[in-house]
């Protein structure tokens, strides 16, 4: 009899357990297995910034002696010193709360433009970043614009012979950029990437010419290619050329040109114009 008790004891019965949610509650659901290998769904509400490193929004993974986390990266960038106390950090793991990490899945921002799907915390941040349902925000100067649809927004509301945008099928295409304009729109027919000719200032004695493609990445991780070409100046000098692959990116704001090609001011000539 005492046996028989005891293995009806052990025997738990999976159950769902699922606290009240507030506002800037987010959902972790952790799959779990009983003693006769059953999966059940335990959901959690925990707050926004519970699993979050007290210094970046990436899931944490280590602590210091008095409990304060941070992930991988953020202990490594303060050479394992903890940035509230003195103590260090990046030594101390717990296992049972990497586990629970790892299980953790929950849904993308992005749900509310058509993407449902479920991915794990830890990998949140890198599919939204190429998520297919991700807005994309017009780069025009007082523009608020930011959507699914930004090809069709520029055509139409900043397109024309005085607009941004030059449309056109890119494959041989020559625009006329100003030396003062700071990018130049470039649209596709019937495509959904719009790609921006950027005229940076911050040289000296010239500009900085580079692409930037405001959409979705190719997939199977195919890249996209440019070649540029600034005609010789006025005096004869020689033309200028440029090749490479073109980076993809949601917004123009906050990005930073890692190649392009260099246009010195003497071929801008009296016009301040090139034609590329």
């Amino acid at each position: 009899m005492a046996s028989s008790a005891a293995g009806t004891a052990s025997a738990k019965k999976p159950r769902t357990t699922r606290k009240a949610t507030k506002a800037k509650d987010v959902p972790v659901v952790v799959a779990l297995e009983d003693e006769e290998e059953e999966q059940a769904a335990l959901t959690l509400s925990v707050e926004k910034d519970t699993l979050d490193c007290d210094i970046c929004c990436l899931p944490f993974q280590s602590q210091c002696k008095n409990g304060h986390s941070g992930c991988a990266n953020c202990c490594l960038r303060t050479n394992g010193k903890c940035w509230t106390c003195p103590e260090p950090i990046g030594d101390i793991r717990c296992r049972p709360l990497e586990k629970l990490l790892a299980a953790a899945t929950t849904s993308c921002k992005f749900k509310k433009n058509g993407c449902y799907k479920t991915v794990r915390l830890t990998e949140k941040l890198r599919h939204e970043e190429t998520c297919p349902r991700a807005p994309y925000d017009c780069p025009v100067d007082g523009c608020t614009y930011s959507g699914l649809r930004l090809c069709h927004h520029v055509a139409q509301d900043h397109g024309g012979p005085d607009g941004f945008a030059a449309i056109s099928g890119l494959r041989g295409t020559a625009v006329t950029v100003h030396r003062d304009a700071p990018f130049r729109v470039l649209l596709q027919r019937d495509r959904e990437r719009v790609f921006l000719l950027l005229n940076g200032g911050d040289l000296l004695q010239g500009r900085s010419l580079s692409l930037l493609c405001l959409g979705p990445r190719p997939e199977g991780g195919v890249e996209l290619e440019y070649n540029m070409e600034v005609g010789g100046a006025p005096g004869g000098e020689l033309s200028l050329s440029a090749s490479g692959t073109v980076p993809c990116a949601r917004r123009l704001k906050g990005f930073q040109a890692k190649g392009f090609l260099f246009v010195p001011d003497a071929y801008w000539g009296s016009s301040v114009r090139v034609r590329v």
